[in-house]
C-alpha cells in the first residue's frame, strides 16, 4: 500500500514538472567548438567545461522554486521541502539569485550554498536536477551534433560532466551503456571496472540481484564503496533508465543497507 502511495505521488509530482517545462521548449542552443576544443573534448573535458550556455537565470531561478514547491506539494524528494528554505531562497537579490543558478549549474557546484542555506547536498542536488534536466538535454542534443560519441572513452557524462546514475546492458552482446541523471546523455563504457574509482581488479567488485527480479543488478565496488544499478535489456526489453531509476528503490536501500552510496553521490562530498 505505501509503495503504491508514493508511486501515485511521484507520477503526480512529474505531471506538475512537465507541465511547468513548456517554458524551455523555445530554447535552442548554438553550440560551436573549435578544432582545440573538439581535441580537449576527446581527452575528457566535458562540453559544459569548454562552451557552457548563456541561461536565462531569472526563469530558471523561478523554475527551482517550482520545483521546489512541487516537492513539497507531493511529498517526493530525500528530504521535506520547508517553507523556511523556500522564503530563504526568495529574499535573495537578483545578484545573488544569477549566482545562486550559475553555481548549480555546474557539477558539485552547490558547495558554497549547502552551508549558506543549511540543507544537505542530496536535497539540493534532486532540485537542481530536476530544474536543470530540460536546459541541459537540449544542450546536449546541441553537443553531439558536433562530436563523435562514441568515441568517447571517459566514465563521466561527456556533456555536463556528471557523474553516470545508471547503467544498462545493451544489444545482444550485452554493452555496458551509462546514464547521466542531470542530462540525460548515455554513452558506452567498458564492461569490467567501477566508473567511479576506476577499480579494475575483478575481486574488488561484486553484484548483487532480486530473485524475482533477474533483469536488475547492483554493482558494488569494494575499493570505493559505491553501487551502481543496472539493468540487462536483454531480460528486460528496451528501458527508460530515468523510470527505471524511480521504480528500483529498493535496490538502493538494499545496497545503502550493506554500507555502500551511490557512485556520482559520493564524487561530490
Amino acid at each position: 500500500m505505501e509503495t503504491k502511495k508514493n508511486a501515485e505521488k511521484l507520477a503526480n509530482f512529474y505531471l506538475d514538472i512537465m507541465e511547468q517545462e513548456n517554458e524551455f521548449e523555445a530554447l535552442e542552443w548554438k553550440i560551436d567548438l573549435d578544432s582545440e576544443q573538439v581535441i580537449r573534448w576527446y581527452q575528457g573535458e566535458a562540453a559544459l567545461s569548454l562552451a557552457a550556455p548563456d541561461i536565462p537565470e531569472e526563469i530558471v531561478f523561478n523554475r527551482f522554486i517550482n520545483v521546489a514547491r512541487a516537492c513539497q506539494k507531493w511529498q517526493v524528494g530525500p528530504l521535506p521541502v520547508t517553507n523556511e528554505f523556500i522564503n530563504n531562497l526568495e529574499r535573495l537579490n537578483d545578484s545573488k539569485r544569477k549566482e545562486f543558478i550559475n553555481a548549480l549549474f555546474k557539477v558539485a557546484g552547490n558547495k558554497a550554498w549547502i552551508k549558506g542555506l543549511n540543507v544537505s547536498p542530496e536535497f539540493l542536488d534532486f532540485i537542481a536536477q530536476i530544474t536543470f534536466k530540460p536546459i541541459l538535454n537540449a544542450y546536449g542534443e546541441a553537443v553531439l551534433d558536433k562530436v563523435e560519441l562514441d568515441k568517447w572513452s571517459h566514465s563521466h557524462c561527456p556533456v555536463c560532466g556528471d557523474q553516470p546514475i545508471m547503467a544498462k546492458f545493451s544489444g545482444k552482446e550485452g554493452y555496458r551503456i551509462l546514464h547521466c541523471g542531470r542530462c540525460e546523455t548515455e554513452w558506452r563504457y567498458k564492461r569490467l571496472g567501477c566508473p567511479y574509482c576506476k577499480e579494475e581488479n575483478a575481486s574488488q567488485a561484486t553484484f548483487i540481484t532480486m530473485e524475482d527480479f533477474k533483469q536488475y543488478r547492483v554493482y558494488l565496488c569494494e575499493r570505493c564503496k559505491s553501487y551502481l544499478k543496472t539493468v540487462d535489456e536483454r531480460l528486460a526489453g528496451e528501458v527508460d533508465l530515468f523510470c527505471e531509476d524511480l521504480a528500483t528503490v529498493e535496490l538502493d536501500r538494499l545496497a545503502q543497507a550493506e554500507g555502500y552510496q551511490r557512485g556520482h553521490r559520493r564524487q561530490q562530498t
